[in-house]
């Protein structure tokens, strides 16, 4: 006869078993209870492991919190400082990138300029930046006239004509430009004109030179490059003319009246005035930049009469 207990359930024939969730035997295989999730998780994660955690995580955050972003001009600053250009003009580079709006960007540029073309001597790449700055401080007065002035310059050294040209032409639009500067952004578009034989031109842009609310030293310079293109195109009557008017302008310089003078006595010789090219000469041998030139010529004249 089959026992009495073998179809009762194993809480019920082992009585220290009190239900099947606690453990049991079936079928010939114990079961055994299942521990909570949070009792397996605390038992795989121990209070050192959690502890090591919170503090790893904490000093994170508190990096975080205390990180600044990378001040690339004070950087730049320092570098050029220490002559490592190269770093400078990297860290220059990268304020300009991220910082489209930045305050410091007109110092940016002049600093990235200093460096390309009087460190790297790349004149080229320094006109190219010069350019990019006049795209973006066009619109200011006192920055365009800079950024024009110095671009000009470099262009002219490099001898491209047309466009140092359309860069003084920019210069004189600048609004407010001061009359002195404004003259002196007409000479040197006259004398691009003048340099390629475009002397009616040049005349025209010196004549408007001399209506400039400039200084008397400022139109007196004005007014002998004219004078210098009227005696290129063989008018030498009229260079004599200008000459005199500079020789009598109280405000302009004791060197240009030297070279006014001088011209005047080019002036009267070319048109046969011997006598008083002479007598011109003689006043300016001791004012004039270049004494041998003025003494070769007295000679030449005392030589011919």
């Amino acid at each position: 006869m089959a026992n009495a207990n073998e179809n009762q359930p194993a809480f019920l024939v082992n009585p220290q078993v009190k239900s099947l969730g606690e453990g049991g035997v079936r079928g010939g295989r114990t079961f055994f209870k299942r521990q909570p999730l949070h009792e397996r998780a605390a038992r795989r994660f121990s209070l050192p492991v959690l502890l090591s955690f919170l503090i790893a995580l904490l000093f994170v955050l508190a990096g975080c919190e205390k990180a600044a972003p990378p001040d690339d001009m004070a950087d730049a600053r320092k570098a050029a400082g220490e002559r490592r250009y190269g770093e400078a003009e990297k860290l220059l580079e990268r304020y300009l990138r991220l910082n489209p709006e930045g305050e410091e960007r007109w110092e940016a540029w002049q600093r990235l300029v200093q460096i390309t073309q009087d460190v790297r001597g790349d004149e080229k790449a320094a006109m190219e930046l010069l350019e990019a700055m006049y795209l973006e401080f066009g619109m200011d007065g006192d920055k365009a006239r800079e950024v024009l002035v110095r671009l000009g310059g470099l262009l002219e050294t490099s001898r491209r004509w047309d466009r140092a040209a359309d860069v003084w032409r920019k210069l004189m639009e600048v609004p407010d430009l001061p009359g002195d500067e404004n003259a002196r952004a007409h000479r040197r578009l006259g004398r691009i004109h003048a340099s390629r034989r475009e002397f009616g031109i040049a005349e025209d842009v010196l004549q408007q030179c001399l209506q400039l609310k400039a200084t008397e030293a400022r139109r007196a310079e004005c007014l002998y490059d004219l004078a210098d293109v009227q005696m290129s195109m063989e008018h030498f009557a009229r260079g004599a003319d200008l000459a005199r008017q500079i020789l009598a302008m109280p405000g302009a310089d004791k060197e240009l009246k030297a070279l006014a003078g001088f011209l005047l006595g080019d002036a009267l010789e070319q048109q046969g005035k011997t006598a008083e090219a002479l007598v011109v000469f003689e006043s300016v041998r001791e004012t004039y930049p270049n004494e041998m030139v003025v003494d070769t010529r007295i000679r030449q004249l005392r030589k011919g009469r």
